[in-house]
């Protein structure tokens, strides 16, 4: 009997034991390898995970799981596979290690989206992990969209615009993922990546996993925090002379076919040997030969950087010197975005106060209302106390632009008559050198001033010929919103009004601006701005006032609770032109016209009804906001 006692003492004590000993060394690569299921709906090839097949990614999981390492920040490209590393790190610290999690999207939509598409699935098809997440119940509150528990854990996902999901218990385990697109501060509580910092203080062996694309220099949080950690990069022995080596964008050598839009022949050359080699015999070995190497010390933070060169699934090195090539004619902006987002580097912004005296030089002649190219017309309206302002534009392939007319009309805003000469402007048609007839195929008018009802109403009645009001938005903060954001018809008289993420759209006008004629190729620049020369014949309205105007602003950085920040701030008073060219752009985007295959829409030889429908908008996902699409 006594014997039987000791026995069952003996065992309780060593179950005890199990549970309150810590879990056995383990790498997170070492727990995917054996563990981790990529999911159908989430990957193209199902299946096991390896985390030979994206070598690059074992040293950063590692160090997640490295004790003596309190943070780990990547600045690295799209194509790398952030997220499943990431999701490799919630399954370790559900299934080997568990602990507290949050994780941080940019804002309460995505992080919905990252639980649904990528985390359940992820739980689910793991068989270690699908026996510790308790199953989805409409009832069960240990198990939501946004919360999930599990033995010896749970996990949180927040939006970092809300403030709400950032406050909770203490956390061990961070990972805020896209940290250049969180806003400032959440609400009023201050920066979200700070506010969650706080979070894990009670820790003593806490995580923080920061991880992003950058965006501008100077203002980009992963950057910032990247240059405050061990500041590591890839290296990878020359397959001549095998010395180390970081895969660098400078250091490939190209062969473009412009007959065919296509890369035939990319190799990197040694920085040592000079010897060229292709991309096979560079990543022979990858995962042998890759090597992390940090440019300095840090007791606690260790920083990777990859540009999208690293990737080995999915994207090639021709892919990528394709791209350079559309980004190079699409202009600054897919430029910029091709530095982020493949190169992984911030983008420097050059000057974003533009001269208007150079833009004002550069006007030419227009042989006709509407020059050579042009497929179709927008407007758009500012509504001011005393006066409409108006301004047409016309688009042509590659959202090429020419300025076509800028209108003022004068008059109390509360008597008929200077809206019945507004309605009259909008209703004309612009004619061709071949005498074909352009009307406007869509308008934006701005709601906001003094007489907000009069334009829904004015819109609404008008709207079978897609006069639209429209609300401009702005942060303050540096929060970029997509410029068309949605819509409401939450207004007296039903009218369908367009959020506009102005702060956006004036980086699109500005980077437009920007665009050379020509290109660096000698080719001819897409989206290439142009305006028209006063004659004596005809002033369209592009006079040094109208300069003064479209360049009234300027990009400036801040700073908000230690936080960098940029924000457009008048350098003067009057800015119309800009607004008026924002509301334009957001009329083509709107309106979605195929410019580079389609018909002119025009009068003469087309039917204007068949030329061009209006699409609904892509959703356009940013920080804080989803674009639900304008249904026209």
């Amino acid at each position: 009997m006594i014997n039987q006692q000791k026995k069952r003492t003996l065992q309780l004590l060593q179950e005890t034991v199990k549970l309150v000993a810590p879990p056995p060394p383990l790498g997170i690569d070492e727990w995917a390898d054996e563990h981790r299921v990529l999911s159908p709906e989430a990957s193209a090839e199902p299946g096991p995970w390896k985390t030979d097949r994206a070598p690059y990614q074992r040293e950063p999981m590692r160090a997640i799981s490295d004790p003596s390492v309190e943070t780990v920040v990547l600045m690295w490209a799209s194509q790398l596979g952030k997220t499943d590393l990431q999701l490799n790190t919630i399954g370790y610290f559900t299934g080997h290690d568990p602990a507290p999690i949050m994780v941080i999207q940019p804002d309460l939509m995505v992080a919905r989206d990252f639980s649904n598409d990528r985390l359940t699935p992820m739980y689910r098809d793991s068989q270690q992990l699908s026996k510790l997440v308790v199953k989805d119940k409409s009832r069960d509150s240990r198990n939501t969209i946004l919360y999930k528990s599990f033995p010896g854990g749970r996990i949180n996902i927040a939006g970092a615009n809300s403030p709400a999901s950032l406050a909770s218990k203490p956390i061990r385990v961070v990972i805020a993922d896209e940290i250049d697109r969180f806003p400032v501060s959440a609400g009023k509580e201050g920066d979200p990546v700070s506010l969650v910092r706080a979070r894990t203080k009670t820790f003593y062996n806490k995580k923080l996993v920061l991880v992003s694309t950058p965006t501008i220099k100077g203002a980009s949080r992963i950057e910032e925090l990247y240059e405050d950690s061990t500041m590591e990069q890839l290296h990878l022995p020359c397959p001549s002379c095998g010395e180390l080596q970081s895969l660098e964008w400078a250091q490939l050598k190209y062969e473009y076919d412009k007959e065919t839009n296509q890369c035939v022949k990319v190799e990197h050359v040694c920085k040592f040997c000079g010897v060229l080699h292709a991309e096979h015999e560079w990543k022979k070995d990858y995962a042998k030969n890759a090597v992390w190497i940090p440019q300095k010390k840090h007791a606690t933070t260790r920083g990777f950087k990859a540009s999208t060169l690293y990737a080995t699934i999915n994207v090639t090195w021709k892919d990528i010197v394709n791209d350079w090539y559309k980004a190079q004619r699409g202009g600054p902006e897919l430029l910029k975005t091709f530095v982020n987002t493949v190169l992984a580097e911030p983008w420097e912004e050059k000057g974003e106060q533009l001269d208007e005296d150079v833009l004002y030089n550069r006007r030419e002649m227009y042989h006709a209302d509407v020059p050579d190219g042009v497929k179709v017309l927008t407007a758009a309206v500012d509504t001011q106390d005393d006066r409409f302002e108006v301004e047409v534009q016309g688009w042509g392939a590659g959202h090429e632009n020419w300025r076509i007319h800028y209108h003022v009309i004068y008059g109390d805003l509360k008597q008929p008559l200077v809206w019945a000469d507004l309605d009259e402007f909008l209703k004309r048609t612009w004619e061709d050198a071949e005498g074909r007839k352009f009307p406007i195929a869509l308008t934006c008018m701005d709601s906001g001033g003094h007489f907000t009802n009069e334009v829904h109403r004015f819109c609404k009645e008008r709207s079978a010929r897609r006069l639209f009001s429209i609300k401009g938005e702005g942060t303050g903060d540096g929060t970029r919103l997509p410029l068309i954001i949605g819509t409401s018809t939450n207004n007296r008289y039903k009218a369908t009004v367009v959020r506009l993420g102005v702060d956006e759209g004036k980086s699109k006008v500005m980077s437009a601006l920007k665009i050379p004629m020509v290109d660096e190729f000698g080719n001819k620049s897409r989206g290439f701005v142009h305006f028209p020369l006063t004659t004596p014949e005809r002033n369209r309205g592009y006079e040094r006032q109208y300069f003064e105007g479209v360049t009234a602003e300027a990009l400036h950085t801040r700073q908000k609770m230690g936080v960098p920040y940029q924000v457009w701030v008048k350098v003067r008073s009057r800015n119309e032109p800009l607004d008026l060219a924002v509301y334009n752009r957001a009329a083509i985007e709107i309106l979605q016209p195929d410019l580079d295959n389609m018909q002119p829409y025009c009068t003469g030889g087309f039917k204007v009804s068949s030329q061009i429908e209006a699409k609904p908008v892509a959703a356009k996902r940013r920080t804080g906001v989803v674009s639900k699409g304008v249904q026209i």
